[in-house]
């Protein structure tokens, strides 16, 4: 068994996808990017697994990941500031800091994966690779181009002139109480209109990535544009509240282009703003906002 010392600390970000949505779990690329928003956790060895915090669901997450990598029970305690159910992935934030914190020497990619069975067993909710991989690896002023298929992935500069708005739907759920396991096992399973979004979506990954390196702002936000369209009509994974949302973002002053993030059934959207109009932008969605940085990850450091 791996030994820990007295106490031990950790700390990871949580993320955002800029685009490439439910195809993580199917092999496909996507581009996410670590944010400067961030769980901190501490802990020692304990007769049995217990949490300070006020992350609701946090103690199953802990005992998850701590039994992933084989380790007796600890005391944890958590402070975030990753928001709840907001779609930047407070419980890969969470999982990977305790993993960093009690296995600081393990291979990012390896950690990832540990993370990934742990939230599925602490869940019942089979997600993919990105959010654990995107919070250990991140890299600050750069977005990851991630093959979820071989977990091969390369950096992608991210322009300092864009900013990454995470705006809040007030419309929050659990996953596990969405149809997401069925929107996985339908697209699993071939069906057609899932399978377009996927097809698209990636089409629209390599896409955005050309359009990165190229400094084409305008089509990065059409693309936006366009996979939230495909996500709300053929993976059907949107909400009117959501679209409205949108919409009503894609019409603000200085705004590139937005979309549905996340699992979806509620949560948040992305937007990508013009960094020197985010004050119209806000005032515009009339929705809390929240403008993040890239980031590093804690196997970066």
């Amino acid at each position: 068994m791996p030994s820990n010392p007295t106490t031990w600390h950790g700390r990871a970000p949580g993320r955002v996808n800029l685009i490439g949505e439910h195809v993580d779990y199917l092999g496909g690329v996507v581009l996410p990017a670590a944010v400067d928003r961030f769980t901190e956790v501490s802990g020692h060895v304990a007769e049995r697994w217990s949490i300070t915090s006020d992350v609701q669901g946090g103690l199953a997450y802990v005992r998850a990941v701590g039994e992933e990598l084989g380790l007796e029970p600890q005391a944890v305690n958590v402070s975030s500031q990753v928001p709840p159910n907001a779609g930047i992935s407070s419980s890969a934030a969470l999982l990977v800091a305790v993993a960093a914190g009690l296995r600081p020497d393990m291979e990012g990619r390896q950690a990832a994966l540990a993370c990934q069975r742990a939230e599925q067993k602490a869940t019942g909710v089979q997600v993919g690779v990105m959010d654990q991989f995107a919070s250990a690896l991140g890299r600050r002023g750069c977005a990851l181009l991630l093959d979820c298929a071989t977990l091969e992935y390369q950096v992608v500069p991210f322009p300092d002139e864009v900013a990454i708005a995470v705006i809040d739907s007030g419309e929050h759920r659990a996953l596990a109480d969405t149809p997401y396991n069925q929107r996985r096992r339908e697209a699993e399973a071939g069906d057609a209109r899932r399978m377009r979004h996927v097809d698209s979506e990636i089409a629209r990954v390599h896409a955005f990535v050309a359009a990165l390196r190229a400094r084409e702002f305008g089509l990065m936000g059409s693309l936006l544009k366009e996979s939230h369209a495909s996500l709300r009509d053929d993976f059907e994974v949107s909400t009117p509240a959501i679209d409205a949302l949108v919409e009503c973002a894609w019409s603000a002053d200085g705004c590139y282009g937005a979309r549905i993030m996340g699992a979806g059934f509620g949560g948040s959207i992305l937007a990508l703003v013009d960094r020197s109009r985010t004050g119209a932008f806000e005032r515009a969605v009339r929705r809390p906002v929240l403008l993040c940085a890239t980031a590093d990850g804690p196997y970066t450091q």
